[in-house]
């Protein structure tokens, strides 16, 4: 199984005004809904995004990686990016995945921030 986590920095993207927040929720959104993903939004205002096993999930949770991860707008305002992976085995615990210390070490749209 694999989910994702995103959370963004919403009380920043609201400050500086650049961008409508429900517009950028809307388009993180469209990256999961191709493969039928399941959301859960999460207390502190993430999204979890889990991976639906009568889909290719697997395919979902890589395109939407190499999706985000060129989009400036998610570089500026994503606060926790988090990939959990089991390797289609469910008797193995989900490991966690840091994306967001991932791409602010090489990406250089994420290490501007």
């Amino acid at each position: 199984m694999m989910k994702m986590l995103i959370k963004l920095d919403e009380e920043r993207v609201r400050r500086d005004g650049k961008y409508d927040l429900a517009d950028m929720w809307r388009k993180i959104d469209e990256q999961f809904e191709k493969y039928n993903c399941i959301k859960e939004v999460q207390p502190d205002g993430g999204v979890l995004y889990s991976g639906n096993p009568d889909y290719d999930y697997y395919t979902c949770m890589g395109l939407s990686y190499l999706s985000l991860r060129k989009q400036q707008w998610f570089a500026r305002y994503c606060s926790e990016w988090i990939m959990y992976d089991n390797d289609d085995d469910e008797e193995l615990p989900l490991q966690d995945i840091d994306l967001l210390t991932k791409e602010r070490s090489k990406n250089p749209l994420f290490a501007a921030v």
